[in-house]
Parts: structure tokens; C-alpha cells; sequence
């Protein structure tokens, strides 16, 4: 698996090779150490939608549709080391996540309780090519938890389309690693509103569970001004 996340890393250094102010997170699942700035807000605004493999039984094909709000999420990203332009960044980003509603639960979208994650990002910068790592801890009020680990890169083949592509892994407690591939776009609409967009595959995990596609497209606002510094 190490192998092929090299290779991935390598054919996007091939493929995204002009300079770009690179960001992780949404569309990608995999987060970088950039942050908005001092003075900005970025305001995400997604839906997902994952496609499950359903097996038949006998002769009957007994398949649903739930849908519902996800968890909620909180968090605080503090990048210690580096920033844009530099050859490396590192920061961390414990984040909190909790139910929204019982209703999801009950449906089975997502598990019961609250999530700590505490992970850490790196960037990597080398020929105006950004190779972003992230490796954490998840621990799970209910007695799940895992790890979670993931490397991406992104970069500008038009002055208004940016293209990112991630390998990333989930592993849980008591099981085997998911690996996700995901490529996405942001092309920006407008000086403040980016569109999101992004497709993704499951390569591994349990037959009955991991996701075969992943659809994920949404909103991303970046407003200045709203909050200053002294």
C-alpha cells in the first residue's frame, strides 16, 4: 500500500506541476496545515452521498434509501511550523464530533456518541508541487475509535480550476484498513464562492461495508474582512 501512494504522489506531481496556493480538506478527506488567515472565514457548505454494494438474497433484492443529517464537528487547526510558499508546514487539528439528531443514529448513518480526533498534518513543497500527509488518532465514546492516515495533492491547470486527488485510509480499532481514492475540483465562480466537487472509490474493507463510490459536491465561501486582528 506504502508503493502505491508513492506512485499516486508521483503521477500528480506529473499531471499538477504549475504553482498553486494548495489547500486540503473538502472536497478531499484528507486535511493539509493551511489555514484561511488572519481576517477570514471560509465557510464550507457540502452534501455526500455514499453507494453501498447491496447483496441479493435468494430471489429477493432488499435494498433502502435513509437519508438525514450527519454529525456535527468542531475544531481548532494550529500550524506551528511554516506557512504558504514554504518547503514545509506542520500543524494539528484536534476536532470534536458529535450527534446532531437521533434520528441518523436510529437509521444506522452514522454511529452513536461522540468522536475526538487528534490529527496532524504535513505539506511537503518541492518544484511548486504540494504533497500533503495526515496521520491521527480517533477515539469513540461508544468504544470504537482507530486510526486514520491519508496523503493528497492539488494544483492549478487553469488560473480558475484547481485539481486535487487523495489516497486515504481508515482504520477502525477491531478491523482492517478502508482505502478511498478521491479526485475532485474546485473551480472558482466567483472572487468569493468556489465550487466543490469530487469523486471517489473504495479500494478495501470489509465486501459489506466499504463504500463503492463516493459522490461529494457543495459550497465554499471565503469572506473577508468579517474579523480583525490587532
Amino acid at each position: 500500500m506504502v508503493r502505491k501512494l508513492i506512485q499516486l504522489a508521483a503521477l500528480l506531481a506529473v499531471f499538477l506541476p504549475t504553482p498553486a496556493l494548495a489547500q486540503g480538506g473538502p472536497p478531499l478527506i484528507t486535511d493539509d496545515p493551511d489555514t484561511p488567515g488572519p481576517g477570514y472565514w471560509e465557510i464550507n457548505l457540502s452534501t455526500s452521498l455514499e453507494k453501498f454494494e447491496v447483496p441479493w438474497l435468494r430471489e429477493s433484492d432488499e435494498s433502502s434509501v435513509q437519508t438525514g443529517p450527519g454529525n456535527a464537528v468542531a475544531g481548532v487547526k494550529y500550524r506551528f511550523v511554516g506557512h504558504e510558499g514554504k518547503t514545509i508546514a506542520w500543524s494539528v487539528y484536534p476536532q470534536l464530533e458529535f450527534n446532531t439528531t437521533h434520528a441518523s443514529v436510529t437509521k444506522g448513518l452514522v454511529e452513536d456518541g461522540a468522536q475526538l480526533l487528534l490529527p496532524t498534518e504535513v505539506t511537503l513543497e518541492i518544484l511548486h508541487v504540494e504533497i500533503n500527509g495526515e496521520a491521527g488518532r480517533r477515539f469513540a465514546e461508544t468504544g470504537g475509535g482507530g486510526w486514520i492516515y491519508g496523503v493528497s495533492t492539488e494544483g492549478h491547470v487553469l488560473p480558475r480550476l484547481e485539481l486535487l486527488a487523495e489516497m486515504h485510509g481508515e482504520r477502525p480499532k477491531d478491523g482492517s484498513t478502508e482505502w478511498v481514492v478521491n479526485f475532485g475540483a474546485r473551480p472558482k465562480l466567483t472572487r468569493q464562492m468556489i465550487l466543490l466537487l469530487a469523486v471517489g472509490h473504495g479500494l478495501s474493507g470489509p465486501p459489506d461495508e466499504h463504500p463503492r463510490l463516493l459522490f461529494y459536491t457543495g459550497l465554499q465561501f471565503n469572506l473577508p474582512g468579517l474579523y480583525s486582528f490587532k
